[in-house]
């Protein structure tokens, strides 16, 4: 319950709470960035402390090694853009994190330690016998990684364009040889696991940047006590934009006013998908929660610290992400010159990570020349005349912002330390799921079969190809990836650890019914938008404008003779329909609202209708 009001109830509520504020922060704001995260984490270590268990004494490193893991580019590059890019609404992102990881410590670690298996394939043969419920949670793991991995890859070659002022191709190639280098020298050679020194790094060269801002902006280095005075300031600065006829109102995103980018159930759609992911997910269970990596009483303490560091890391990007929208309102207000675009700004267009009047370029003379086309502009650059992509936004602000390269490179750096570390966890953990049941003795010995290569090679092209053509960025990639987890496997899971009537074919029913749901309605939005909206139109919530623009460009296509206007009429079309696809306005991601609730019903009817009676292997210690 306690877990509910935190990761729900409070964070829903912040319309209300906003009335009031609290060192300078709108207190719904304070709430969900602040105290939430806080809550989390002070609920686990309770119940860490409640739940006793082994004594051993460990050491943190454990856990830090884990935090290192959950974390990823996703958590340093898509948790600081997506804030900066959506205000509150972006929260769901961190809030989303940490709500996973503080339910795998007091749902799922208790028992799941229980079990005498090495990975969560290894548990639902334990659980459930047969070959198909390992095999289909097999496949649904192989499915959400790639989305999983492919997040990691887009964070490492944003950081590769960075430091090495490439494109986006070549960042991306080259985060996928430096990954698959990684993975195959840690499968040869035996390599020590660094005892959560990762993660300590990763700490320091974020929170580098994190204390520099606000100096750099003159305000105290206390970036997470008096970043909500700094909410104050960036609303006067954009107020202030307006007046100076630097910005529009259409252009401003208000930081702290929630579900003006997304609705209330989309933001709970959102947090569930990633926080269910997170509990179910298969890299984390097989790596830090099983017998093979900790004692049952350990996995729970050790759990429940990753989600303290996991937190204090959240909470310094928010502060952040409140300073880069700082940084760059500032730089914006004192009037850049459409014909002397700064050197920090005509790079970030060109690396794709920022829209200058329309175009993407390093050539100053070709966004003069754009922005002179663009109606109202005066000479001078506004804020509607920059359009920043969300992870643009984290990797490009620093720099526009004035800060010295030796203030922001390092951040650049854990971005891409983090895609390598997590990516390399994604892959050993699904090879090892696989290599489970076919062979005995250490799995890692059996990682570099002709099987466990193949599988390798394969998910890390099908990842590659995603994060090359698809057009999605890290919040997107990674959510959704969690949110097939979410639905295929998390209802087979806690049924299968709570409910000891859940039966095979239970599991199988849960996990293909979540995953079905899920996963045809994130396919159909993403891939197929045309053909989801003609067969499930009546159920969006499109305008009626927008319902009769897509029957003109339907008739537009009909209508095209040519080879390329057809073309040109199909991508319009595809575009368009890839706004007003949906069900009752859900994103792609909140389908766990459907998925997981389907899956729950479809287990538990199934399981009763066909029963089947297995012995409980943590019965005797329970």
């Amino acid at each position: 319950m306690a877990w509910l009001v935190l990761a729900l109830g409070l964070p829903l509520a912040a319309l209300t709470l906003n009335v009031v504020k609290v060192a300078g922060f709108p207190l719904g704001f304070w709430t969900t960035a602040v105290f939430v995260l806080v809550g989390l984490a002070a609920i686990a270590l309770l119940f860490a402390a409640r739940a006793g268990g082994d004594r051993s004494g460990e050491g943190i490193g454990p856990s830090l090694q884990m935090a290192g893991e959950a974390i990823g580019s996703a958590g340093v590059v898509g948790a600081v853009g997506v804030i900066a890019a959506i205000g509150y609404d972006g929260l769901a992102f961190p809030l989303g994190i940490a709500a996973g990881l503080a339910l795998l410590a007091m749902a799922v670690a208790p028992r799941f330690a229980l079990y005498p298996v090495r990975t969560i394939a290894g548990f639902f043969t334990a659980r459930y016998g047969g070959r198909w419920p390992r095999r289909l949670a097999l496949a649904i793991a192989g499915i959400g990684s790639v989305g999983l991995l492919a997040a990691d890859l887009r964070g490492g070659a944003l950081a590769v364009q960075g430091v090495f002022a490439t494109d986006y191709a070549t960042g991306v190639a080259s985060t996928a040889v430096a990954l698959a280098t990684v993975w195959l020298l840690r499968s040869l050679l035996p390599a020590p696991n660094g005892k959560g020194v990762i993660f300590a790094a990763l700490l320091v060269m974020v929170f580098i940047p994190v204390f520099a801002y606000p100096i750099y902006q003159g305000r105290l280095p206390l970036p997470l006590f008096i970043y909500g005075y700094g909410l104050d300031d960036l609303a006067t600065l954009e107020q202030n934009m307006i007046v100076n006829k630097l910005a529009d109102v259409r252009s401003l995103k208000p930081m702290t006013a929630p579900f003006l980018q997304l609705s209330m159930t989309n933001f709970a759609g959102f947090v569930l998908a990633l926080a269910l992911g997170f509990a179910a997910l298969p890299y984390l269970l097989g790596r830090h929660i099983s017998q093979a990596s900790a004692a049952p009483g350990a996995a729970v303490r050790r759990a429940a610290l990753s989600v303290a560091w996991v937190v204090w890391f959240l909470l310094a990007l928010a502060a952040f992400a409140v300073f880069e929208r700082i940084g760059v309102a500032e730089a914006i207000s004192k009037g850049i010159e459409t014909a002397a675009i700064p050197t920090a700004m005509l790079d970030a267009s060109g690396r794709g990570w920022v829209n200058l009047c329309g175009i993407t370029s390093y050539s100053g003379s070709e966004v003069a020349a754009a922005c002179a086309k663009v109606s109202g502009n005066r000479g001078f650059l506004r804020l509607q005349d920059v359009a920043f992509s969300s992870d643009g936004f984290a990797l490009a602000a620093p720099s526009i912002s004035g800060l010295p390269g030796y203030v922001f490179m390092p951040f650049w750096l854990a971005a891409a330390i983090a895609a390598l570390v997590t990516g390399h966890a994604i892959m050993a953990g699904l090879l090892a799921a696989d290599a489970e049941g076919r062979h005995k003795g250490s799995v890692d010995a059996a990682s570099l079969d002709m099987r466990s290569v193949f599988l390798a090679v394969a998910v890390l092209l099908a990842a590659l190809i995603l994060a090359m053509i698809g057009g999605l960025e890290i919040p997107a990639l990674f959510s959704e990836g969690l949110a097939i987890i979410a639905a295929g496997l998390f209802p087979a899971l806690l049924l299968g650890l709570f409910w000891r009537r859940m039966s095979a074919a239970g599991a199988v029913a849960a996990m293909l019914t979540g995953v079905a749901v899920t996963g045809a309605y994130i396919a159909g939005v993403r891939f197929f938008p045309v053909q989801m909206f003609d067969w499930t139109g009546v159920l969006s919530d499109a305008a009626p404008g927008a319902v009769r623009k897509y029957g003109q460009l339907k008739d537009a296509l009909l209508a095209a003779t040519s080879p390329d206007m057809q073309v040109a009429a199909s991508s319009a079309l595809w575009r368009h329909a890839g706004g007003i696809t949906n069900w009752w306005g859900l994103k792609p991601a909140a389908a766990v609202l459907m998925g997981v609730p389907a899956g729950i019903i479809a287990g538990i009817v199934v399981s009763l209708v066909k029963p089947q009676r297995l012995a409980d292997p943590g019965e005797s210690e329970l």
